[in-house]
């Protein structure tokens, strides 16, 4: 595949920009309920919208997000001409099309724009096998899971579209993308030209193209469909691997790709074969030396996961859908699969001798992005294991800015309340508390040592101090652990996380 040059890429972007194609410019232009649709991949209304409008803008959402033909000089009006854009766009009957979808990406204070291959619900059509997925709910959750230092070094494994090596460019000296896809590498290529942004992309399995090399954070939004052996490939969701071992071999293998402190997270798919969800997940990390956090995000059941990706692919609108539905059924049933997990592996290298491992289903709502929280929880675990009670109690502790207490009252039982801390963003954790406990949040400021604050408590509520303190130790490393306390020294945000 063939695409504009680095230099035609990033003029194509600066006559983009120029007509104000951004996240906010289109949505200004199609008006929320036509905007929103469109995030649905219905394009009907927003097509009654632009009916009889060529202006600029106008042009360049019919032509790149909507699939619409339109005259060329139309878009040459709009945008450049029609020879600059090449592989882009083609002309039939006097008609121009665009090959790709291009939209616009918006991050923090920065605009992007990214081209992939059009969704199956722009097009009505299932997709081919080479198909190159865009920015969607995955690659989205990814982007704002992920940790943020400043590193050296970072690694996309898997990059697609290119959308993890953007992000990871904004706070690494280097990025390295790899992909088993030729088609994937050279769009991706193609995404990191048309902004500006400097990658280096490798062909490859897994960690093949990068054997002797370390790195700081790695990222992979893998392949990781579990398919049936006779399912229609696509190279988006389907590794090869049986089941749900190309995640296997990702966690597995990020020791040996890790600097000393290093990250890796991963989106993940995993086989649930009876009541321990966890097990296969816990299975990979089971030799590793890693700290580890697996979060689980949503189970399908085996009929619900077909459904979904066969849906994903646009293969329920081919005329064998029930054929491949039940053989796809089958396999997952034959393989003894009662359910399917989704979510993130999170990873860190060479912390501590005996490794933190944390396996939690948590479907409730977030508040993103979450990459803090999860570098934050890390930190906190780092503060708790590294200092025993004497040290814990000698910390200028402060509470987190986003705590807030809430008291339930039953109905007509007025002398009976609960009392719960709770975060008020990323994962929106909760901590039962007493009145002491309350005091307690709102008297540690980073001041003066949490064990201070709690002796002095301790007098006020009539307690001797090392009564006070012993009592409230296990809830100290608790509300640390989460985040509710914390050093001041872990929450400062990275560069990127500012924006």
């Amino acid at each position: 595949m063939l695409l504009p040059d680095r230099q035609e890429a990033q003029a194509l972007a600066q006559r983009l920009a120029a007509v104000n194609y951004t996240v906010d410019g289109v949505q200004d232009l199609l008006g929320p309920v036509a905007a929103a649709a469109l995030e649905r991949d219905a394009i009907t209304p927003a097509q009654g919208v632009l009916t009889g409008d060529d202006s600029p803008l106008s042009v360049v959402v019919r032509v790149f997000l909507l699939g619409e033909t339109v005259s060329p000089s139309l878009v040459e009006d709009a945008v450049c001409n029609v020879e600059s854009l090449r592989d882009l766009v083609s002309v039939d009957s006097g008609l121009l099309a665009a090959a790709v979808e291009v939209a616009p990406y918006a991050v923090d204070d920065k605009d992007w724009v990214v081209a992939a291959d059009w969704p199956s619900g722009r097009r009505r059509e299932p997709l081919a096998a080479d198909h190159v997925l865009g920015v969607g709910g995955a690659s989205t959750m990814l982007a704002q899971c992920t940790v943020r230092p400043e590193v050296d070094r970072a690694l996309d494994i898997g990059t697609g579209c290119g959308v993890q090596a953007l992000h990871l460019a904004r706070h690494s000296a280097a990025v390295v993308a790899t992909d088993v896809s030729q088609r994937c590498l050279s769009v991706a290529a193609f995404n990191a030209s048309l902004n500006g942004i400097d990658v280096e992309f490798r062909s490859g399995s897994l960690f093949e193209p990068v054997l002797g090399e370390r790195f700081d954070l790695i990222v992979s939004n893998p392949p990781f469909v579990i398919a049936s052996p006779k399912a229609i490939h696509h190279d988006y969701r389907d590794s090869g691997f049986p089941g749900d071992e190309v995640c296997a071999q990702l966690v597995s293998g990020a020791a040996e790709r890790l600097r000393d402190g290093g990250w890796c997270q991963v989106l993940a798919n995993w086989a649930i074969v009876d009541d321990d969800w966890a097990r296969h997940p816990r299975s990979w990390l089971q030799d590793s030396p890693l700290d580890a956090w697996v979060i689980q995000r949503d189970v399908q059941d085996p009929a619900a996961y077909v459904e979904t990706w066969l849906s994903d692919s646009g293969d329920h609108l081919k005329l064998d859908y029930h054929l491949r539905y039940d053989e796809w059924l089958t396999a997952l049933e034959r393989a003894g699969i009662v359910g399917v997990g989704f979510g993130l592996i999170t990873v860190r290298a060479g912390r501590q001798e005996s490794p933190i491992r944390r396996f939690e289903h948590a479907p409730q709502s977030v508040r993103q992005p979450l990459g803090p929280s999860i570098a934050n929880w890390f930190a906190g675990q780092d503060t708790v294991r590294s200092h025993p009670d004497a040290q814990l109690l000698m910390l200028p502790l402060v509470c987190a800015s986003d705590v807030a207490v809430q008291q339930t009252f039953r109905a007509n039982l007025p002398a009976e309340s609960a009392v719960v801390a709770r975060r008020t963003s990323g994962f929106c954790w909760e901590a039962p508390i007493d009145e002491f406990g309350v005091e307690l949040l709102g008297r540690a400021n980073g001041r003066q040592p949490i064990g201070e604050v709690i002796a002095a408590l301790g007098v006020e509520y009539g307690l001797e101090p090392a009564a006070a303190l012993e009592g409230a130790i296990p809830v100290v490393r608790q509300l640390v652990v989460e985040g509710f306390l914390h050093t001041d020294i872990h929450t400062a945000p990275s560069k990127a996380e500012r924006g």
